[in-house]
């Protein structure tokens, strides 16, 4: 998964490209953007959702573009935004959305990440459109396009995972974005000082990013694993550079105190209001002390 923005960039840049990519974009882009002469940052509202006149006029250009962001769920237009830009050559990355969201009417590649269909970790995807002008990035001496590395039991198990998925996903979508709603809506009326990512009507059904004003993230998150609850952060705790949420950051948001929630298949009603109840106690506790 680590490798897949890279294959899927890099096979489409040429030397006089301009990388276009988005400021919420994730960290193996905006690496890869550093290493580009030449590369361009598109802004986004406060909502995560890109501002169309912040893209460029480039001819030649490749721009990486996620389908839905990992942090906050946020969805990108990818319909109204592509033709913005009708002659560069896109670069989706679905690693979030998985199958949720469908791929666009024009893209070169695409990549996505077993995990977002609950299948196992290590396995991404990369599609290359028939006739797209990609070539394998890595050092190599033949024509093979794959490194080669792969698990042949994690395909496999990945390909049985999303056959599973989908076959759910119908029923459980309207029912997770319920759930979410709820979730959104009690930690809104009942926590001051909270910041929400994105809305719900424009993001993932199962993705809630919140960022606490005086509450330090990390402690939030050891707090609500003893209480049973396995949950995320954007913060600077658990990011690899010990810096705030770039994304956060991006959209105007509190880069501190945050946890990301992702409900998965098979979540109840009665788990989300154990999940609320122990973040309100987390965070009131915090803040106390």
């Amino acid at each position: 998964p680590g490798l897949a923005p890279f294959y899927s960039i890099a096979g489409l840049l040429t030397a006089s490209d301009t990388l276009v990519y988005s400021s919420v974009d994730r960290k193996e882009v905006i690496a890869i953007a550093r290493n580009q002469s030449k590369a361009h940052e598109l802004k986004v509202d406060s909502n995560g959702h890109i501002l169309a006149d912040s893209l460029p006029s480039h001819s030649e250009a490749v721009w990486a573009i996620q389908s839905a962001n990992a942090e906050t769920g946020v969805v990108q237009d990818l319909e109204t935004l592509l033709p913005k830009s009708p002659k560069a050559r896109i670069a989706c990355d679905f690693s979030a959305a998985g199958t949720r969201v469908p791929l666009p009417s024009r893209w070169d590649t695409a990549i996505f990440d077993a995990k977002s269909w609950q299948g196992p970790q290590g396995i991404s995807l990369l599609l290359i459109r028939e006739g797209a002008h990609w070539r394998n990035p890595l050092p190599h001496l033949n024509t093979l396009r794959t490194p080669q590395s792969f698990s042949l039991p994690l395909l496999i198990a990945s390909a049985v995972a999303l056959e599973e998925w989908t076959q759910n996903e119908m029923a459980e979508k309207t029912r997770l974005r319920k759930l979410t709603q709820e979730l959104r809506e009690q930690i809104r009326s009942s926590i001051d000082d909270c910041d929400i990512a994105g809305d719900l009507e424009t993001s993932l059904p199962n993705i809630t990013s919140f960022s606490f004003l005086y509450v330090e993230g990390e402690e939030l998150l050891r707090r609500l694993d003893v209480a049973g609850f396995s949950v995320d952060s954007g913060s600077a705790c658990t990011a690899d550079d010990l810096q705030p949420s770039h994304v956060l950051a991006a959209m105007g948001l509190l880069t501190h105190g945050n946890i990301r929630i992702t409900l998965h298949h098979g979540a109840k009603q009665e788990d989300i209001s154990a999940l609320v109840t122990s973040i309100q106690e987390a965070v009131r506790e915090l803040r106390a002390s």
